[in-house]
């Protein structure tokens, strides 16, 4: 079936729909995704975007649904979660904030010291399913944006702590690269992320400090000179050290 067109997703009440998965697929340990969502009265899918886009969305059936997860365009989830209240407008139903999903693996919450996955965010219960076509390690759970970010932002924070013990403690260049790695891959915040890179850094041999630095810091931070990073960096060092 072709896809279908609707009105914009202001005007789409959240008790006609479930979110069934994200688009695109888990590339990374963690990360978020706008939300794929599928309407109950017809069984139509599409992905959410923001609720104030004046884009028409388009409607897809069961055989492209199928098509697109086949070839990673989205990634269902292994069981259906309701649209996140924080997302609706309690006068008449009306996704009124963009809903997004938040996705990790296992290996991701524990190198980041996190024993669970977050029960809840910003003060409301998140609900954590498995993948289709993924293992059990990685689960899903939607919120609206402004929470997704605030749970990377969480994991980013406790990822930094634990890599300053590490560091600390003489830990080897490879599993701080992997502690900074995650960082980068968590921070969503343009603070979290100075720290994440200065620490990827940190964890680099001396002779490739600039060209991560060239290739990846400076991309994100073209404000920063090479001197500037480098004193953030001895900085970073002799705070960490104690």
């Amino acid at each position: 079936m072709g896809a279908q067109l609707m009105q914009d997703l202001s005007g789409i009440r959240e008790h006609d729909l479930e979110i069934v998965g994200f688009s695109g697929a888990p590339r990374v340990e963690c990360g978020c995704a706008l939300a794929v969502a599928q309407r109950r009265t017809d069984r139509m899918y599409c992905v959410l975007g923001s609720a104030g886009d004046e884009a028409i969305p388009s409607w897809y059936g069961e055989d492209e649904a199928a098509a697109f997860a086949e070839a990673g365009r989205w990634t269902r989830s292994r069981k259906p979660v309701p649209i996140p209240r924080s997302c609706v407008d309690g006068s008449d139903g009306r996704i009124s904030r963009q809903p997004m999903m938040v996705f990790a693996a296992t290996s991701f919450l524990e190198t980041a010291g996190r024993n669970t996955w977050p029960a809840t965010v910003d003060g409301e219960s998140l609900a954590w399913t498995g993948l289709e076509r993924y293992d059990a390690s990685y689960r899903a759970a939607s919120s609206s944006a402004q929470s997704v970010e605030t749970v990377l932002n969480g994991w980013a924070a406790s990822l930094k702590e634990h890599y300053d013990a590490m560091y600390q403690g003489g830990g080897d260049r490879t599993s701080l690269k992997k502690v900074a790695d995650y960082m980068l891959c968590a921070a969503r915040s343009r603070s979290l992320r100075w720290q994440a890179y200065l620490r990827y850094a940190m964890a680099q041999d001396p002779e490739r400090m600039r060209q991560a630095f060239d290739a990846f810091t400076k991309n994100e931070f073209p404000g920063v000179p090479w001197a500037s990073y480098l004193d953030a960096l001895k900085e970073l060092k002799e705070l960490v050290r104690g």
